[in-house]
């Protein structure tokens, strides 16, 4: 199982489960990964999965390689290999993979331009500067030091009453204006949760059960379909402002066999026997799910969902 991380950016931390063939990267709320960062177009790339790889192509926005090159196209990305959507940096990699504590600088972020071309000290100029840090400073007279002083309180005290007028002269800020859409009456409310349900097709997965001032979600969804239903909530309170509660009871699917294991038999030959007969060894692939492993206390199954059994 692999995943998309976004690496920088306002997302920075995300992740995108790459379950399917394509997925859409780019501003738009109906994307499969939105990012709204500066300078991403609603329909920025896409990322389509091959046979021996990834391949990431631009739609509406820019693309670079993992050397900061400008490019239209990448045909053989491989998993680990960063890319950047136009300064926003993200790659593929497997679920599994540990995140770094910390954001890997690219490497064009070292010691400022020009440090490494200033030379160093002759030996004729260490003896003189040298000599000089070892003069000691001038005292100041007394009546110096007393300007001095007298400079800085006035100076302090001019500070402190223009900071004081521009205290009591500006006017407090308004308070931030929400320009979300208002939802009044449940009924405004139902109607937008289908429209966003059946955009996602998620209209059979997810029934809605209202009272006056509550609507619940509920229903049995794949892991799949209940992180696109999370994405669609959080997108509907970025959108919509509204009173009313809106509570997500949803669960997720758990995972059956649909056949029965009668027998079990561990060791080099590991294999096991459905009660209809069939004897499957590991490797072995039947109603689109693939024996993984066998050990002492636990078989796995592979497929669209991992599924373990234990005996």
């Amino acid at each position: 199982m692999f995943e998309l991380r976004v690496l920088t950016g306002l997302h920075r931390g995300a992740a995108l489960p790459l379950s399917g063939s394509a997925w859409r990267i780019g501003a738009d709320d109906d994307a499969d990964l939105t990012l709204y960062d500066p300078g991403i177009s609603a329909r920025h790339a896409l990322l389509e999965k091959q046979e021996n790889g990834w391949l990431l192509s631009a739609l509406d926005g820019d693309l670079c390689d993992t050397e900061g090159h400008s490019v239209t196209q990448i045909p053989d990305l491989t998993p680990g290999t960063p890319f950047a959507l136009h300064h926003i940096w993200l790659c593929v990699v497997a679920a599994d993979t540990p995140w770094d504590s910390e954001e890997t600088e690219r490497p064009d972020a070292g010691s400022p331009a020009g440090q490494d071309d200033i030379p160093p000290p002759t030996q004729e100029q260490q003896p003189v500067a040298a000599a000089a840090a070892t003069v000691a400073p001038a005292r100041l007279p007394l009546w110096a030091k007393s300007c001095y002083l007298l400079l800085s309180l006035l100076l302090a005290t001019m500070v402190g009453g223009w900071l004081l007028q521009e205290s009591v002269a500006m006017p407090p800020a308004p308070p931030p204006q929400d320009t979300r859409r208002q939802l009044n009456t449940m009924t405004q409310l139902e109607h937008t949760l289908r429209t966003l349900l059946r955009e996602r097709e998620l209209t059979d997965a997810v029934k809605l059960a209202s009272t006056h001032t509550l609507v619940t979600l509920t229903g049995q969804l794949t892991p799949q379909e209940q992180k696109k239903l999370e994405r669609m909530l959080i997108q509907f309170h970025q959108r919509y402002n509204t009173a009313l509660t809106v509570d997500n009871r949803t669960q997720i699917k758990s995972a059956q066999l649909p056949f029965q294991i009668v027998q079990v038999t561990s060791g080099p030959r590991a294999n096991v026997v459905t009660a209809d007969g069939r004897r499957l060894f590991v490797g072995d692939e039947v109603e689109q799910l693939r024996l993984v492993s066998i050990d002492d206390h636990q078989i796995v199954f592979g497929g669209q969902q991992q599924i373990k059994v234990n005996w």
